[in-house]
């Protein structure tokens, strides 16, 4: 999380303020590298918006694909089960992206959606991606991004996983989309009329093989708030079957998917804590041995 100064946080009120026609109290939240997320509230101390900054130049990219999700839905989907938070303002503070949207309350909390409502809203982010979104390799970007990590002797087993799987499978001809990169329950649930309302978007990303979302759904079905060390294997067991909805059968690489989540996963959690202490983190409980294994 980037820390903000208490001049900075002064200012930064005083902006997403006026863009809310209200004051506000911001309070800051763990956030993604290189990133500042505040919550912000009311005189009533209501929670009523989420603050996104990229503090470095590296997080503007990710900032400014998941405002573009947020206004496309908000454009172009507003027919659909979908409901996401509402983009309040999008300008540029201290010369980087400044995200403000509206904080969604679950009329329904805890209230998991209905499957067939919640798999048409997984169709509806991944059809997000355009085609020039998909117009680079992911087995690429994914090795690039095992790269930029931290020398380990962890991150060199992730990419000789990524190996073994590009050895058996063709990663960039996976059919691809966009993925909402925390869907979970606690992150989508059940609105009136048979409505998904999907909030955190600050994970969401471009260019990942279709069925991310589906996978990690269940991924946080099977982990069940414990870490159980089996939910790795139990995913890559359980795959055919999750995702045969998406192409009207059953397909050879449906494993292979759901082992490169995993690794996606891997290596998210590798780049926000570091090698020193994935070891003894859930990476090191249930994702790395179900993929050196594979």
């Amino acid at each position: 999380m980037n820390q903000l100064s208490p001049h900075d946080l002064v200012d930064l009120a005083d902006l997403v303020g006026a863009a809310l026609e209200r004051p506000v109290r911001l309070m800051a939240q763990p956030g993604l590298p290189g990133e500042a997320l505040l919550h912000a509230y009311d005189e009533q101390a209501r929670r009523v918006a989420v603050v996104r900054w990229a503090g470095d130049e590296s997080a503007a990219p990710g900032l400014l694909d998941g405002a573009t999700a947020l206004a496309t839905l908000e454009a172009h989907h507003h027919t659909s089960r979908l409901v996401a938070p509402r983009v309040l303002a999008l300008t540029a503070w201290h010369g980087r992206p400044l995200l403000v949207h509206e904080w969604c309350v679950a009329p329904y909390p805890g209230r998991v959606p209905t499957r067939p409502a919640r798999q048409d809203a997984e169709r509806v982010v991944a059809e997000l991606a355009t085609i020039a979104d998909l117009d680079h390799s992911y087995a690429g970007s994914l090795r690039s991004r095992l790269h930029a990590l931290e020398p380990s002797a962890f991150g060199d087993q992730l990419l000789a996983s990524l190996d073994r799987l590009a050895t058996c499978h063709d990663l960039d001809a996976l059919p691809r989309g966009a993925w909402h990169g925390s869907w979970s329950r606690a992150t989508v649930a059940a609105g009136p009329h048979g409505t998904v309302l999907v909030r955190e978007w600050d994970r969401y990303g471009l260019n990942r093989p279709i069925g991310f979302d589906t996978l990690y759904f269940r991924l946080d079905e099977l982990r069940g708030g414990r870490r159980w060390w089996g939910a790795g294997s139990a995913l890559v067991d359980e795959a055919p079957r999750l995702l045969a909805r998406w192409h009207g059968r059953v397909v050879a690489e449906s494993r292979c998917i759901a082992l490169l989540l995993l690794l996606e996963l891997a290596v998210r959690e590798l780049g926000e804590v570091g090698p020193g202490r994935a070891p003894i983190s859930w990476t090191a409980d249930w994702i790395a041995p179900t993929l050196f294994s594979a």
